[in-house]
């Protein structure tokens, strides 16, 4: 069994055919059922964020997964993708997988938020029966070298994340007027809340929160006491008073568009945080307006940079020892599959040649006691010696090219 991941990132790939490639709850849950499916992949999980889509798999046909992946952002989201797509199997996904978790990967080094993001994949994996001991022995070793590093390099005594880093952006354009400054999140997931958090910690005084579901702002005044709240529907009307607007939905279409935008009598900052996005493009084409986009922040100045950059180079040559454990884990545990089966094989073979030779001989009590132990004893003889042989393997082709073999013969129907 190998892992294998197929996506795209912000590193290489637009922002607008990135948003062709994310997923919401819902076709991530069609997505892992279609994926599950596949003869070629045993366990999969869905990660899509702002800055990427990925897709992971654990299989025995590991360029047929991979083939299989492909296709299946190619033909399920988008023809577009096809340059911009990356895959990795075995070693190298594992080492990709840590350095996501870890922040080495986003577009803001070190950001706190993929972390979450990763163990919420993995949940709604579990959930669809997508992901499997493999999997899930993967992200868990991840997320917890990934807590530990963030503890021991103090990154998380400084948070990092697209919403932390759009408040400190707005702080910084106005650095002696933003605390009088009118601002609207809307959005009330993840994103939209920590927005709301860094505004209260930055001393913000005048914070109003929408939602598309309507929320009576019990939950927003925990975190802001003075949070004003308003009805989606009247999102424009309370836009027009407003000088900044950072927007972080999941809806999988615009909500702020240029044609139903007021005319604006004072500048507006406008920060779309979400993918795909929530405000159409043309709408930063409007006078007095500044629409600020997630690849905005590859340019944005961050004063901790340097300190991360040091850090971040720390942590990767850590996550290369640190991925030694699980990949020998992996090796084990593809053994433990091949010598369950024979076991498998020889218990199944056993209980058919005991009820043969019990229907031709009717024996009870210690006679059959006696069958039942002669029976077992020959067949678990008989695979002993191949046990033993595939438990001295550590080379991962070596057991990949039994695994293919195993199935064949074992399978009735090959």
């Amino acid at each position: 069994m190998e892992i294998v991941v197929v996506g795209i990132n912000h590193k290489e790939t637009p922002l607008a055919v990135r948003e062709k490639a994310s997923f919401i709850n819902r076709t991530i849950k069609e997505g892992i059922a279609e994926l599950k499916q596949e003869p070629s992949i045993d366990e999969v999980i869905i990660l899509s964020t702002c800055n990427r889509s990925e897709i992971y798999a654990a299989t025995a046909q590991p360029e047929a997964a991979i083939a299989c992946l492909r296709n299946f952002y190619l033909t399920e989201k988008s023809p577009e993708l096809e340059p911009y797509l990356f895959d990795y199997q075995g070693r190298e996904t594992v080492l990709h997988l840590y350095r996501v978790v870890t922040g080495l990967d986003s577009m803001i080094l070190g950001e706190d938020q993929i972390l979450g993001q990763a163990k919420e994949a993995l949940d709604k994996s579990r959930d669809e029966g997508g992901a499997g001991k493999y999997l899930t022995k993967a992200f868990r070793e991840a997320v917890t070298f990934a807590k530990k590093m963030k503890t021991e390099y103090k990154i998380s005594e400084t948070p990092l994340s697209l919403s932390s880093t759009a408040v400190k952006h707005v702080k910084r354009t106005f650095p002696d007027t933003y605390q009088d400054k009118k601002v609207m999140i809307i959005g009330s997931g993840q994103m939209g809340l920590l927005a709301l958090r860094y505004m209260a910690a930055e001393g913000f005084n005048h914070v109003t929160m929408t939602n598309r579901t309507f929320h009576p702002g019990d939950e927003y005044r925990d975190i802001y006491e003075g949070v004003n709240v308003v009805q989606y529907t009247d999102r424009y009307e309370a836009m027009e008073d407003t000088d900044v607007v950072i927007t972080a939905t999941a809806s999988p279409h615009t909500i702020i568009r240029e044609g139903e935008m007021p005319d604006r009598e004072k500048p507006l900052m406008l920060i779309d945080l979400a993918l795909p996005r929530d405000v159409e493009p043309e709408v930063g084409d409007m006078d007095m307006v500044t629409l600020i986009t997630i690849d905005d922040f590859k340019n944005l100045i961050d004063e901790k940079m340097q300190y991360r950059i040091k850090v971040a180079k720390q942590i990767a040559s850590l996550i290369e020892d640190e991925i030694d454990g699980l990949m020998l884990w992996i090796t084990k545990a593809q053994v433990d599959n091949l010598v369950g089966a024979l076991n498998e094989q020889a218990r199944s073979l056993a209980d058919e040649t005991i009820a043969i030779l019990n229907k031709r001989y009717h024996m009870t009590g210690k006679d059959y006691d006696y069958l039942e132990k002669i029976v077992r004893s020959g067949f678990r003889k008989m695979v002993m010696p191949p046990i033993h042989k595939l438990k001295s393997l550590d080379n991962d082709s070596d057991i990949m090219r039994l695994e293919k073999s195993m199935a064949f013969l074992l399978d009735e129907d090959a």
